[in-house]
């Protein structure tokens, strides 16, 4: 059922956000899933991925697309929370060791606040995460309107609010699987 819900979601933004451009296939997680939302980032109780973890969702997201394994699992923000847990993936409370995600197969190439390079590199293919609202969010590029300057993302907190403008983005960390 969740991949045939990711699929209409990807179909919805196809045949509604009009850029004029193809959205690109990305699975869609959601913080607060019922599979996930209780499992605590790094075993601290006070941070959850429903409340904390949509850079977790994000990065999951791109390895499941990417077709890449945990421990001989599909990813799924829970799988690979505990991963990062257990194998120091986390550097002080939740924020994340992006070095460890090389072992898995995915490389941070660099952090960026400039969006034509972001963009850049979305148009070679590379996966871009998008902080936004000064850091309380982050979400995974799937699309943009150069013209207007919206940026479509699989947002994991509230997947319907998908349109992002240049303003409200912080910065983009650039993502290219191994």
């Amino acid at each position: 059922m969740g991949s045939f819900k990711n699929t209409m979601i990807v179909f919805f933004l196809l045949m509604t956000c009009g850029l004029g451009q193809q959205i690109r296939a990305i699975t869609a997680y959601q913080n607060c899933d019922q599979k996930w939302h209780s499992e605590q980032i790094n075993g601290d109780s006070q941070k959850t991925i429903c409340q904390n973890g949509s850079l977790v969702s994000c990065i999951a997201m791109i390895l499941q697309t990417s077709g890449k394994i945990i421990n001989n699992r599909a990813v799924n923000p829970a799988i690979l929370n505990k991963y990062l847990t257990n194998n120091n993936g986390y550097k002080q409370g939740s924020e994340i060791n992006f070095s460890v995600l090389d072992k898995v197969g995915l490389h941070i190439v660099k952090t960026v606040s400039d969006l034509r390079t972001a963009i850049e590199y979305y148009n070679n293919k590379y996966y871009i995460v998008l902080n936004i609202n000064y850091g309380k969010n982050y979400g995974v590029l799937i699309g943009y309107n150069e013209k207007d300057a919206i940026y479509i993302i699989n947002n994991p907190i509230n997947p319907s609010d998908n349109k992002v403008a240049a303003k409200d983005i912080t910065v983009a960390l650039i993502f290219k699987p191994l």
